[in-house]
């Protein structure tokens, strides 16, 4: 079960590709995870979202979405391991 207390942040990141990367990466690997996906422009202020008062204009699509995923602490030097090479393949 993933709680505050034994879980950390493995990644966050606004790249579509690369979160799909690591959550298939981790699954192979049978690593549990959670994931969070919050919209970045659908955030409430006072008088509505951000995006109502603003617009979406100029802004990028692909910068919309920011995900997070989250391991147990336990798993989290392996899942690491793991990032670490998504990221030199991707560089």
């Amino acid at each position: 079960m993933f709680t505050f207390f034994n879980s950390d942040t493995l990644w966050i990141g606004t790249n579509m590709r690369i979160f799909n990367q690591i959550h298939d990466e981790l699954d192979t690997r049978h690593i549990p995870y959670r994931y969070k996906v919050k919209n970045e422009l659908g955030q409430w202020a006072i008088h509505g979202s951000l995006r109502g008062r603003t617009g979406s204009i100029g802004n990028p699509s692909e910068q919309m979405y920011q995900y997070k995923i989250l391991v147990l602490k336990k798993d989290l030097e392996q899942a690491n391991f793991i990032l670490s090479n998504i990221q030199q393949l991707d560089n």
